[in-house]
C-alpha cells in the first residue's frame, strides 16, 4: 500500500513538474520579441509634387504638421541611439511626442537579447518593437509615442524650447529614462537644443496594391518624399521591400538619397 501511494506521489510531481515546464515555455513564448517591419524608400522630390503624389498613389492628404529634435549640440543622444520627436498638428490641438531606442549595426539577435536586459518582454502594449528597412539597412528599434495636447508655448505657432524640454521629461517612460542612468539622460536632455522644425505634409494612398503612407518633408530649403508601409511578417516585407524597389527603380521613381528623416534633418544643421 505504501509502495502505491509512494509511485503515486511521484507521478504527482512528476506532473506538476512538466506543467511548470510547460507553462514556462508558454510564458516564453508569449514574452517573446516579434518585431514588426516598416518599409520605407525615398522618391524623387522633383517629381512628386502633389498633383502626382495624389495621382500615382491614389492618396488623400492627411496632415500638415511641423517636426522637431532635441538634442544637445554634440548629439549625444543621436550618438547614444536615443531619439527624441515632436510633431505639432495644424488646426488640431494635438501633439506627438516620440522617444526611440535604436540599434545602428547591431544584428538583431543580439540587439532582442540587450531589449530583454532592460527589462522588455515583448508584452508592454505601450511601446512598439520594429524594424526600420530603408536603403539596405534593417534596424531594430523600440520606441514609444505619447499623444498630448499643445499648450500655449508648445503648438503649431511656435514651440519654446524650454517648455519642450520639459513635456519631454515629463513624460519620457521610465524604461527609456533609465537606459543607462537617469542622472545621464536628466543632464544630457537640459542641454538640448532644438533641431528643427520641419514641414511636413502627410498623405494616405497605395502602391502596387499595398496601403501607403507618403510624408513630404521640407527643410532649409530640401525636399524629401518618403513612400512607407508596415508589415508584421518578415518573409512578406521582404517581398514587399523586392517588390517596390523594383519597380520604382523601373519608373524612375527612386530617389538616390535614402537618408532616413532623422538625418535628414539633423545632419542638416
Amino acid at each position: 500500500m505504501k509502495s502505491v501511494k509512494k509511485v503515486t506521489l511521484q507521478l504527482c510531481m512528476v506532473g506538476l513538474t512538466l506543467i511548470g515546464i510547460s507553462g514556462a515555455g508558454a510564458a516564453q513564448v508569449k514574452a517573446a520579441i516579434e518585431p514588426g517591419n516598416e518599409i520605407k524608400f525615398n522618391i524623387k522630390s522633383n517629381i512628386f509634387k502633389e498633383p502626382e503624389i495624389l495621382s500615382v498613389f491614389s492618396a488623400t492628404k492627411k496632415d500638415d504638421v511641423k517636426v522637431y529634435y532635441f538634442d544637445t549640440a554634440n548629439k549625444d543622444f543621436l550618438g547614444a541611439d536615443y531619439n527624441h520627436r515632436l510633431r505639432v498638428y495644424k488646426d488640431s490641438n494635438k501633439i506627438d511626442l516620440t522617444y526611440k531606442k535604436r540599434f545602428l549595426n547591431i544584428p538583431l539577435d543580439e540587439a532582442l537579447a540587450i531589449t530583454q536586459d532592460h527589462g522588455f518582454t515583448g508584452t508592454e502594449s505601450n511601446y512598439k518593437f520594429e524594424i526600420d528597412i530603408k536603403g539596405g539597412n534593417r534596424t531594430f528599434a523600440i520606441s514609444r509615442k505619447e499623444a498630448l495636447k499643445e499648450t500655449s508655448n508648445v503648438s503649431f505657432d511656435a514651440v519654446d524650447t524650454n517648455a519642450a524640454k520639459k513635456l519631454i521629461l515629463d513624460n519620457v517612460p521610465k524604461k527609456i529614462k533609465n537606459w543607462d542612468s537617469e542622472d545621464w539622460y536628466t543632464k544630457t536632455l537640459s542641454q538640448a537644443v532644438v533641431y528643427g522644425p520641419a514641414n511636413a505634409i502627410t498623405y494616405k494612398g497605395s502602391y502596387e496594391g499595398y496601403e501607403t503612407d507618403i510624408e513630404v518633408w521640407t527643410y532649409q530649403g530640401q525636399i524629401m518624399v518618403e513612400l512607407s508601409t508596415k508589415e508584421d511578417d518578415a518573409s512578406k516585407a521582404a517581398t514587399i521591400e523586392k517588390l517596390w524597389h523594383d519597380n520604382l527603380e523601373a519608373a524612375g521613381y527612386l530617389s538616390n538619397d535614402q537618408r532616413g528623416k532623422t538625418a535628414f534633418v539633423m545632419e542638416s544643421d
